[in-house]
């Protein structure tokens, strides 16, 4: 047997499960629902805790994992590492820094500010020297 999805969300795992099925592919759900599982408020994705109890979906033939990585790639349930594959020009395509943009403005508004405050401390300066000393 192979794992070959996990996700935190028993239903999720049990979707994916019924895909490969649907499929003919056998497989098998780990860690899925019981009377111990915690669900309602207190789910949350940030909350990463132990991975290895994540429900997850085991191939149980080694022969169909190769076909079922196709089905879920094709739903675009996997992320692809092949270069060949049709969704692999999303996932390898060199997108430029859209950051940047934003940054130089950042760093604008940030030198405007500092000039700003600079000329305001010059102007205060200026003030108090040119006055006359206190007797």
């Amino acid at each position: 047997m192979r794992q070959i999805f996990s996700s935190q969300r028993v239903e999720t795992v049990e979707g994916v499960a019924e895909l490969l099925r649907s499929h003919g592919i056998e497989v098998k759900v780990t860690n899925g629902r019981s009377y111990k599982t915690r669900r309602r408020g207190q789910f949350s994705y940030t909350d990463l805790g132990n991975t290895q109890g994540y429900p997850a979906v085991w191939i149980v033939r080694a022969d169909d994992q190769p076909r079922a990585r196709d089905i879920l790639r094709d739903a675009r349930l996997l992320d692809t590492t092949r270069r060949d594959h049709p969704t692999a020009e999303f996932a390898f395509r060199d997108t430029p820094d859209a950051g940047s943009g934003g940054r130089s403005w950042a760093w604008r508004i940030r030198i405007a500010l500092l000039v700003v405050i600079a000329g305001v401390a010059l102007v205060i300066g200026l003030r108090h020297r040119g006055g006359p000393a206190p007797a």
